[in-house]
């Protein structure tokens, strides 16, 4: 399922009279979505902010999560870490052909804060990765009492060089930001209600229609007082440096990905190519027990 796999969309762009919705349709995946797929989800939500009958959306997931993240079979191979050069050695990608991936990355986490229309996500399983990303750049959150977040990408060794920290420090202040990143512990639906991530935590089988239900009473107001309304919200984050905040993302996240570990730390990639992947997440996950606060 990918942006050239036009019989099996990652997306699908549902339209109900006022109410778009971007469904995420990588289930056995746990809608964990390749970098194409990423920029096709970019592409949809295009379609319907362009679309006049369209005043809010709705961002969801099939199947059991939300978003698990970025697909990690696609990151190795879109930065080469599955190659090796003429000698046999892993192959390293230079700098500026990363840059010019994580700048795609960038725009895409752009157009999510800087959407033209309200855009609600409805939250179960798991939001990971680029699924917590996306969580933390929409309008809205309805989560399931039950749904799981967290930040364990910082865990690879990011150690809170992110995306988008202007917007994480608006949302739960300095001091909890650097414990989510250092730590990369995992929350609830009702925690996250508690910390400012979501809007409203539910019981899962009443997820979908308490998301309805918010949609419906947004789209209550006039089409030009929802774009105006937006469009002065995202110019005051603007002004709070939002934009900028994706450009020092993308200089940050190739620098991220060109750690050079010390002997002992705990080398994520290292783990894949000795052990395989699931393993490396294992041991990545154990390295952090002692970590997550009681």
């Amino acid at each position: 399922m990918s942006l050239n796999d036009p019989d099996h969309p990652a997306v699908l762009v549902e339209r109900n009279d006022a109410i778009g919705r971007l469904v995420l349709n990588r289930p056995n995946k746990s809608n964990a979505l390749t970098f194409d797929d990423a920029q096709y989800l970019k592409s949809c939500l295009h379609q319907l902010e362009e679309d006049d009958d369209i005043k809010v959306i709705i961002l969801k997931g099939l199947g059991k999560s939300f978003c698990a993240g970025h697909d990690f079979d696609d990151v190795v191979r879109s930065y080469g870490l599955d190659k090796k050069d003429k000698n046999g050695r892993p192959h390293k990608m230079s700098v500026r052909e990363r840059l010019t991936i994580d700048r795609r990355l960038a725009e895409e986490y752009l157009a999510f804060q800087y959407s033209q229309k309200p855009v609600i996500a409805q939250v179960q399983g798991s939001a990971v990765g680029f699924g917590m990303y996306l969580t933390e750049l929409v309008d809205m959150v309805i989560c399931a009492n039950d749904a799981r977040f967290s930040h364990a990408e910082q865990r690879l060794g990011f150690a809170g060089n992110t995306w988008h920290l202007n917007m994480q420090i608006l949302t739960y202040g300095p001091k909890k930001v650097r414990e989510m990143l250092l730590l990369g512990s995992e929350f609830n639906g009702q925690d996250a209600l508690r910390m400012g991530l979501a809007n409203a935590s539910v019981p899962l089988e009443d997820l979908e229609a308490t998301t309805e239900t918010w949609a419906e009473r947004v789209a209550r107001n006039p089409k030009d007082a929802l774009v105006t309304g937006k469009a002065i919200h995202n110019m005051a984050i603007d002004s709070l440096g939002g934009t900028q905040q994706f450009y020092r993302g993308a200089v940050g996240h190739t620098l991220g990905t060109l750690l050079h570990f010390e002997p002992g730390e705990f080398n994520f990639f290292r783990e894949r190519r000795d052990r395989g992947t699931k393993a490396a997440y294992q041991n990545r996950d154990a390295s952090f027990e002692d970590a997550d606060p009681t």
